[in-house]
């Protein structure tokens, strides 16, 4: 049974199709995981009932989907580490240099996103550092069975996660929301492709520990 009254991250967890169903009405499901369907559509002036049919609509696929809110949380925990950490790690420095590559061949052009290399360069750092107390700090302890001991760093991933959701919204912001100029080249169609993607992928990560990880650890 879906509701309005539900949250975003409840929906997604329990229907995972319904994450694509956010992103294609720019709803924040990760870190505004907490807010109720209802209340998070009249902030942006939707109709929640339209929302709710589109879930519903695109549900018949998660037949197949793996529950990650029910299964046991080393399983999670490995799976954050091989579908999102290593990845992740790959696709910023590759993102950066496409970005630098960019900003050079179009250093005459005034739609160019300059100082993207630049951020990037910032969010790459920000991220290294949030994986590292992730893989080095948190996770032992969530793995060892002591994550009743992890209110602290729990506390310090979930502000961090806070600043990759806002470093998102800056690099929307420096792209033009990510619209691609008729006078692209395919290096420059690339980067916002994938920068799309990457901002599709730190979602569904930040989900899965915001509303799934992190409140299953702090229950026990």
């Amino acid at each position: 049974m879906k509701s309005t009254e539900q949250t975003l991250g409840d929906l997604v967890s329990a229907f995972p199709s319904a994450a694509k169903i956010f992103q294609r009405h720019r709803l924040d499901y990760c870190c505004g995981g907490k807010q109720s369907l209802g209340e998070a559509c009249a902030a942006e002036n939707i109709d929640p009932e339209v929302v709710l049919k589109d879930i519903e609509a695109a549900g018949v696929g998660d037949v197949d989907v793996a529950r990650w809110d029910q299964r046991p949380l080393d399983e999670l925990v490995q799976h954050i580490l091989d579908r999102y950490h290593a990845p992740l790690r790959a696709e910023l420095s590759r993102l950066i240099e496409l970005a630098d590559r960019v900003e050079r061949a179009h250093a005459d052009k005034p739609d160019r996103p300059e100082g993207l290399a630049e951020l990037l360069t910032e969010v790459r750092a920000a991220v290294e550092s949030h994986l590292a107390k992730e893989e080095q700090i948190l996770f032992p302890l969530i793995v060892s069975g002591r994550g009743h001991h992890a209110h602290m760093p729990v506390q310090v991933m979930m502000q961090e996660h806070e600043d990759h959701g806002q470093n998102l919204g800056r690099i929307r912001k420096l792209t033009g929301d990510l619209t691609v100029p008729e006078h692209a080249c395919e290096s420059w169609r690339e980067l916002y492709r994938a920068l799309g993607e990457l901002e599709v992928e730190l979602m569904d990560h930040i989900h899965l520990e915001n509303n799934i990880l992190f409140p299953r650890v702090l229950a026990h």
